[in-house]
């Protein structure tokens, strides 16, 4: 009797440890991922019925498709530029923007000016690097150098009428930088950078400082006559 109840319970062990595959029902081990017959899986895997053939079609198909989809968008896309200035910053006579161009093409700074109330129309905003005209796609910083044609004498009272409308905190006459920037089809846009009164402060008695050392009127920096303060 003792006998009997043995073999039933090793019988109920081994039965215990054997499992059928979930798609051939052969016996399998309890923890067997994979059945040793039919190649199928017995976990999750089990629910995705694709062959291996159907797979290494599925990423054939996904392969060629990284490669034509971007040939395709080439073909029937035309870059265009979406160039903008978005920051600014005046220091002396040296100005600093950073120009955004969100496009996929190049786009190109055509024009620089001053636009003021104050300082003469003949005033120059020289691109410091002519090869910073062209904008490529991202960011960059662009310098430029700002000339005033004025004498040192000039550019020290002016930098005085400067100082004067910030201690009666009026408003300067209105001066900004204007820049014209032409993007890839052709459109255009106007931007520009207000200069403050602290800015024209600081520009006016840099070229004051510049110009003390002239000798002879130099247009190409600024200055129409020679230093005159000692």
């Amino acid at each position: 009797m003792e006998g009997k109840q043995l073999d039933s319970n090793i019988n109920q062990s081994i039965d215990d440890e054997i499992y059928l595959c979930s798609q051939c029902r052969h016996e399998i081990p309890k923890d067997a991922l994979l059945c040793f017959k039919c190649n199928s899986y017995q976990d999750w895997r089990r629910y995705i019925s694709v062959s291996q053939i159907s797979l290494a079609l599925i990423v054939a198909i996904l392969s060629i498709a990284g490669i034509v989809i971007p040939e395709m968008y080439r073909l029937f896309h035309e870059p265009i530029s979406k160039a903008f200035i978005s920051t600014s910053s005046v220091d002396g006579t040296t100005l600093r923007v950073t120009v955004l161009n969100r496009g996929d093409a190049s786009a190109v700074l055509t024009k620089s000016w001053m636009y003021s109330e104050y300082l003469a129309g003949a005033t120059v905003v020289r691109l410091r690097n002519d090869n910073d005209a062209l904008i490529p796609p991202g960011s960059k910083l662009i310098v430029f150098d700002i000339i005033p044609l004025l004498s040192e004498l000039q550019s020290y009272k002016g930098s005085m009428e400067m100082l004067g409308y910030s201690i009666r905190k009026t408003d300067i006459p209105k001066t900004e930088v204007r820049f014209q920037l032409v993007q890839s089809n052709g459109d255009f846009i106007i931007q520009s950078v207000k200069l403050n009164t602290d800015d024209l402060f600081k520009l006016l008695r840099a070229n004051s400082n510049r110009c003390s050392a002239v000798v002879e009127p130099n247009f190409d920096n600024g200055c129409i006559g020679p230093g005159e303060l000692k």
